[in-house]
């Protein structure tokens, strides 16, 4: 069935801890409830994930972090019947009198463009992603996954374990993601795939032993740099990327990525709306059999027919009315050689409207002075930043993304 860190858990195994859920009173009639799961036993955890899959109840998977008390109001934002919080032994009640209509996972949104917000998807929808993903995955079929990132979130629940699990094949765990562990999990795993972020990619492809090699890489979440690109280009045998969101899961995937922005080409379960070309770029909008979604993503089709992302509506900066996009500002000052983070965003400005303004973390101290005319050699004057911020950390939210909207309103 699958590998957590170095524990196999069979079949049998599963099917033992079906038996004792089926034998826990706060269970019973589970197809007609929404049961929070936060534990800090991955097994536990994922197999009361499946077991309600299985039975056609809604679930709710709470990363393992989380606090018991910030468990609690994420359950009831939910609209969770139960909170199994922990070992199980104490499941926490909610108030909460309603049925249930249909099975189905629910997430919480990232909070990167304001509050976060409980989004349902039926299991069938599921089924659906799991089926076009697999028939896109340019994997060969004895390719292991090894899942480097939480499995509580769609990337490495659904694109990760189950994906895996409907092709037969074990996939790896990664609870304890020590950089030391996962390159030795890898090295003993020649022919994988590795589901990370970008940033977690970078530091191990930093930390990797000289000749290592990833077999695939897989990203997803956040527009990778391109000088993480060019690195984990020379370290793996292919890089891959994904791009979906938490209301339609995976919508597409890059099966070879040589740039940054291209995130691939759509899947089969939702029709993809964007600009024509890079010069008339327009939100991403997904429609499906039965709902459309808006993505507040900015994109275009390439002439090969591939989606690629300028940003985030939100993060766009409108400088006297022409368009600014952070990440383009980012790869510029990316390549300056000290640079070693870098975080555009926009702040209010009396006479443009607004204006740019960088964040940075270095090698060593640089002079405000110097990254500017580095800035202005390559960069159009709408373009270069007018406030240089040098820091020791960029800020980000709790799950380790970004919020260019928090910095900006903390600068502002």
């Amino acid at each position: 069935m699958f590998y957590i860190n170095d524990q196999y858990y069979s079949k049998n195994d599963l099917i033992k801890q079906f038996e004792h859920f089926d034998q826990m009173n706060v269970l019973h009639d589970c197809s007609k409830k929404r049961i929070a799961v936060c534990t800090k036993n991955a097994f536990e955890g994922l197999a009361l994930c499946l077991y309600m899959k299985e039975k056609g109840g809604s679930v709710v998977p709470i990363h393992a972090a989380t606090p018991r008390d910030a468990a609690i109001r994420i359950a009831h934002k939910s609209s969770s019947h139960i909170l199994m919080y922990d070992t199980f032994q104490a499941p926490i009640l909610m108030i909460n009198d309603r049925e249930e209509k249909q099975g189905v996972l629910v997430q919480m949104s990232s909070g990167t463009t304001g509050e976060p917000k409980c989004l349902e998807r039926p299991w069938e929808d599921i089924e659906e992603e799991i089926e076009n993903y697999n028939e896109s995955l340019p994997v060969d079929a004895e390719t292991v996954p090894i899942i480097a990132c939480p499995i509580s979130h769609s990337y490495g629940f659904i694109s990760g374990v189950l994906t895996a699990l409907e092709r037969h094949i074990a996939p790896i765990i990664l609870s304890n993601l020590n950089p030391k562990y996962v390159l030795k999990k890898l090295l003993e795993t020649p022919n994988h795939i590795l589901y990370a972020s970008p940033a977690f990619l970078h530091t191990l492809s930093k930390l990797s032993p000289q000749g290592f090699s990833f077999q695939y890489v897989m990203t997803s979440g956040m527009l990778m740099s391109a000088v993480c690109l060019d690195d984990l280009k020379r370290k793996s045998n292919r890089v891959l990327q994904q791009y979906g969101c938490s209301e339609a899961g995976c919508i597409a995937i890059n099966p070879n990525v040589q740039s940054p922005s291209e995130m691939g080409f759509p899947l089969g379960h939702f029709k993809v709306r964007a600009g024509k070309d890079k010069d008339h770029p327009q939100e991403v909008i997904l429609q499906g059999s039965t709902k459309s979604i808006h993505t507040n993503d900015i994109g275009y089709f390439n002439e090969v027919g591939s989606l690629c992302l300028l940003g985030r509506m939100d993060d766009m900066i409108n400088v006297a009315g022409l368009n600014v996009y952070p990440q383009e500002v980012e790869e510029i000052i990316l390549k300056e050689p000290n640079i070693e983070e870098v975080l555009a965003y926009k702040k209010p400005d009396a006479f443009a409207g607004e204006r740019v303004c960088v964040q940075f973390v270095a090698s060593s101290f640089v002079e405000e002075s110097q990254l500017r005319d580095w800035c202005v050699r390559q960069l159009a004057p709408h373009q270069v930043p007018v406030e240089f911020i040098q820091v020791e950390k960029i800020p980000t939210l709790p799950n380790g993304k970004i919020s260019r909207k928090l910095v900006g309103e903390m600068m502002g």
